[in-house]
């Protein structure tokens, strides 16, 4: 189903034009988070084999497993795509019980890290303060990163204007940041997170398109044409096609559907799209 909530701000045909240069070469970028699953180890071995299937000639590709389950995964993903923690501390190793750090990840040879998805922000009350600093902390240790930015339903209900509002607030402390070769930007309408609700391809396209235009009004042109913005709104296989025809949309961080087959699908229809 569709959540239609922007009627007030019909799409002329125009906004689906690219918002800017969107000629400059940004490979699309598909990210799977596994959140907190699979409950057993023994399943993993069938959820890498997925990974492993995966085309990433054309598109990078990164999965999110459980903390827990990260060391097991890093030697098994092998074609390529990167493994990815969901989180990290927001400084070095020491005395922070239950966190782990951008060092250690780099000793498993790990490049990249998630943060900020909705679920920290709403249950672990992670700031934008807190998030600023891990995003600094990621990038001085020569990492790269995924943010995640996105705004609830009220928000969404309330229009275009009040949802770019949630996202600047989002981006405004790390602006400063956002070099296109280190972060990833994933958007997601936290309403739309397993939920089975999507945006239509016309709000994703809007929306990633006003981030974008907000990136080269307050960072520079530069890094809006450069920055890839993944949508994290309940994708899979059956609704990547269309939002994959979005210029503005570079990619997905893919919540349930990554624990299923249909995640190389995914893959391979912003694959051919881009």
């Amino acid at each position: 189903p569709h959540l239609q909530v922007l009627s007030s701000h019909p799409l002329a045909v125009s906004s689906l034009a690219p918002s800017l240069d969107t000629m400059a070469a940004r490979k699309p970028i598909v990210g799977g988070n596994w959140k907190c699953n699979p409950e057993k180890l023994s399943d993993l071995d069938g959820l890498i084999e997925n990974i492993n299937k995966c085309d990433v000639s054309k598109c990078d590709v990164y999965v999110c497993p459980s903390p827990l389950h990260v060391t097991y995964c890093v030697d098994k993903v092998t074609n390529g795509a990167a493994v990815c923690p969901q989180n990290c501390n927001f400084k070095g190793c020491g005395a922070y019980t239950g966190e782990m750090s951008v060092e250690q990840m780099k000793d498993l040879k790990i490049e990249w890290c998630l943060i900020g998805h909705s679920e920290r922000r709403e249950y672990f009350s992670e700031s934008d303060e807190l998030l600023a600093t891990k995003l600094k902390y990621i990038l001085d240790a020569g990492m790269k990163c995924v943010f995640c930015i996105g705004e609830k339903l009220p928000e969404r209900e309330k229009g275009l204007e009040a949802t770019m509002a949630v996202c600047i607030t989002q981006l405004e402390q790390v602006k400063g940041m956002l070099d296109p070769e280190k972060v990833v930007i994933a958007y997601e309408p936290v309403w739309a997170i397993g939920t089975g609700v999507t945006a239509t391809a016309e709000q994703a396209q809007e929306t990633h398109a006003e981030i974008r235009k907000w990136i080269a009004a307050n960072v520079s042109e530069e890094c809006a044409a450069g920055i890839r913005i993944q949508y994290g709104g309940s994708a899979n296989a059956k609704n990547a096609p269309e939002l994959s025809a979005c210029p503005d949309i570079d990619g997905f961080l893919v919540g349930g559907a990554s624990l299923k087959p249909e995640f190389v699908e995914i893959v391979a229809a912003i694959s051919a799209a881009k």
